[in-house]
């Protein structure tokens, strides 16, 4: 209070309510961390059991990659903002921007309350009517090459589950029973979730590879970059590291027991 003496009426209220703002969304931001990183550490527990580790390792493994995972992340964290800042990269982050310009609305008063308000009821509305609130809510604000192929993937999805998965799974349940047609509708979901595991994992590891080698890229001149030469080495890295993390994969699914084992070991018991 003390403050407001040296300032007048109009000038601290405004100071006032630009530090209530400012505080509730450092405490927004912390809070929605938090709660990001629980949902993280309970997926890792659910998997982790799924496979049969023990909650011992599982806490281990999570405080031991903590010192570790916080120290790349600041060096990316650092890299990227490096990039960003010289032009060099043009990071796409719709979640981000969303959060960005939902805060922006609140704290200097830009943006069209009513609109907001009425994307507000109508994600109420889609909740309730579908219960898939939060995936409406994604694809409107994710861009149409984002949003796109994820919504031809899902209605491919649909359609063979109706057309192809469940007349098949009907005609187990008629022949050998409920427990041999729900153990073959675990292992054919199965293999559709680790096709779909394979394409987010690659896809994220190109990402990841793409943007060593752009970096690369900016550490010679223009002219050897553009050519043959540096083209041919170029594809050569690509292939060697895609070699190698995939010898290193294999090496470690197979001394895990995950490859060559014997395949009566899946069944599911659904």
């Amino acid at each position: 209070m003390l403050l407001g003496v040296f300032l007048n009426a109009k000038d601290f209220l405004q100071l006032t309510t630009e530090g209530a703002v400012l505080l509730g969304l450092v405490g927004t931001t912390v809070f929605g961390s938090a709660i990001s990183m629980s949902g993280t550490v309970i997926g890792d527990y659910k998997n982790s059991l799924y496979i049969g580790n023990r909650p011992y390792h599982i806490s281990k493994g999570n405080i031991m990659g903590v010192v570790p995972g916080a120290i790349i992340g600041a060096g990316v964290a650092i890299f990227l903002s490096i990039q960003l800042a010289e032009g060099r990269i043009d990071l796409i982050a719709p979640q981000a921007n969303a959060f960005a310009t939902f805060s922006v609305i609140f704290a200097e008063g830009q943006g069209d309350l009513v609109l907001l308000g009425l994307g507000f009821l109508l994600g109420m509305f889609v909740e309730w009517a579908t219960g898939m609130g939060t995936s409406f809510g994604l694809g409107m604000y994710l861009d149409v090459p984002h949003t796109l192929p994820m919504l031809i993937g899902g209605v491919a999805r649909d359609r063979w589950e109706d057309k192809k998965l469940t007349p098949r799974i009907d005609k187990i349940k008629e022949e050998s029973g409920t427990t041999v047609a729900e153990n073959q509708r675990a292992l054919i979901l199965l293999g559709t979730f680790m096709v779909a595991a394979g394409l987010l994992t690659g896809e994220a590891f190109f990402g990841t590879e793409s943007s060593i080698l752009s970096f690369i890229d900016s550490l010679f001149s223009d002219t050897f970059v553009n050519s043959w030469t540096w083209y041919w080495l170029r594809m050569g890295g690509f292939i060697a590291i895609n070699v190698f993390v995939g010898a290193m994969i294999y090496f470690l699914f197979k001394r895990a027991g995950v490859i060559g084992g014997n395949s009566d070991d899946a069944i599911l018991e659904a």
